[in-house]
């Protein structure tokens, strides 16, 4: 693998969200396999973490690093989830 050091400030801040929103994903997407597996096993409901909020979450930074520009649907979305996700993390 090959590290590319970034260019600017922008582009850390990109990578930082990068690796933030992988790791949200991850989180909820191993959380969805534990409950492929072994089924609801946990006395809140299915999932032991909060798996639609994770992957919210991932989406919105994703987003983040694209940017919306030029993009009425995306930025009306990206609004949404930000909303929803007011308070949680």
């Amino acid at each position: 693998m090959i590290d590319i050091p970034p260019e600017n400030e922008a582009e850390v801040r990109n990578r930082d969200l990068a690796i933030a929103a992988a790791s949200q994903a991850a989180d909820a997407c191993a959380e969805l396999l534990r409950f492929a597996r072994e089924g609801d096993g946990v006395m809140t409901g299915p999932f032991a973490t909060e798996v639609v909020e994770q992957l919210l979450d991932a989406a919105k930074m994703a987003m983040e690093v694209e940017g919306l520009e030029g993009s009425e649907e995306r930025t009306q979305v990206y609004g949404a989830v930000v909303k929803f996700l007011e308070g949680w993390a």
